[in-house]
């Protein structure tokens, strides 16, 4: 969706996920397989630990994330940018307060995110021991929206629900028109 974004508006897109490491999907789009420590990450850790630390590293990453943004906005030949990914949470509810910033978060139902988890990942293909670390990644993933939705709000920014748009494009074009206007208080 932010690569649609990106492109529907002439801009460039980055995910947080390419500014810093921290264990992510346990699962591989290629044949490689998850390494050792990513495994023990999901398969040690219970739900809430798992939960706690993202939070943690998305904190320690809010800098950094500001201090892109702050870049970016000061280069004025830098091309514009959609910064995308869950990480992004901590700068949005501790006030950017940069006018030439927007942010609008995107949510999706319980169902919705089981189903995108599971096929993302081959779930139904996939070994036991994957499919335990994947549970663990849905797990936390069901623990991190309900916990930053209402963070996301309070800050500030403008939240769309996913599961109310049929296509990529109205949600491209909810996200350009939450941009614009000021978010409900």
């Amino acid at each position: 969706m932010a690569q649609a974004l990106a492109e529907k508006l002439g801009w460039r897109c980055v995910s947080t996920d390419s500014l810093a490491r921290h264990p992510g999907r346990p699962w591989r789009k290629t044949t490689g397989k998850v390494s050792d420590h990513d495994a023990e990450h999901y398969l040690s850790l219970k739900a809430n630990e798992l939960l706690e630390s993202v939070i943690l590293h998305h904190r320690k990453m809010s800098p950094v994330i500001a201090e892109f943004v702050r870049s970016t906005v000061k280069d004025e030949g830098s091309r514009k940018l959609v910064l995308e990914g869950s990480a992004l949470w901590p700068f949005i509810t501790s006030g950017h307060h940069m006018k030439e910033v927007g942010a609008v978060w995107l949510t999706a139902g319980p169902e919705t995110l089981r189903s995108r988890i599971y096929e993302g990942s081959g779930f139904t293909t996939a070994s036991e021991q994957s499919r335990a670390m994947i549970s663990r990644f849905l797990e936390r993933t069901l623990l991190f929206d309900q916990k930053t939705l209402q963070l996301v709000i309070e800050g500030g920014c403008t939240v769309l629900d996913v599961d109310k748009y049929k296509t990529t494009e109205e949600l491209v074009a909810a996200t350009i028109d939450g941009l614009k206007a000021p978010p409900p208080r």
